[in-house]
């Protein structure tokens, strides 16, 4: 069957992890009304394990003062994705993976969303409480050439 024909992917997670948390005291004096109040920058990693049938995504999020540029917090999530027949579905050539972009978005925006309840969770009680992960277009960080 040619890898491009559509094919069912039994899918699961098999892994979610919080890899590190780290919140940081403020040194310096900010307005706390004023909004928006962080800037939030993240960091995605893939590994992709045919043989295993999953896939992994690491994301690493750092949340800053938007009027001081002073680090809040950082988060770091490994998503562990089991997708059978993952092996079927991409294209492997001299070690590298060929993953169609349709399934790397799925797997980024379930991890974006798994990290939003995470990050919610964490920053409960805490100046950055009403701060929430943005939405983000998983197709704007996959490029067509993956």
């Amino acid at each position: 069957m040619d890898k491009q024909e559509s094919k069912k992917l039994d899918m699961r997670f098999k892994n979610i992890k919080v890899l590190k948390y780290s919140q940081f005291d403020l040194l310096e004096e900010f307005d706390k009304d004023v909004r928006p109040l962080v800037n939030f920058n993240s960091n995605f990693q893939f590994k992709v394990e045919p043989e295993n049938n999953q896939i992994t995504c690491v994301v690493m999020v750092q949340i800053s003062i938007l009027e001081t540029g002073e680090l809040f917090s950082e988060l770091k999530v490994e998503n562990v994705i089991e997708m059978t027949p993952l092996a079927e579905i991409i294209e492997t050539s001299d070690g590298s993976h060929n993953v169609p972009n349709g399934i790397l978005q799925l797997v980024v925006s379930l991890s974006i969303s798994t990290v939003r309840g995470i990050l919610s969770e964490k920053v409960k009680g805490t100046i950055m409480q009403d701060e929430i992960y943005p939405l983000i277009d998983p197709a704007s960080l996959i490029s067509n050439n993956v």
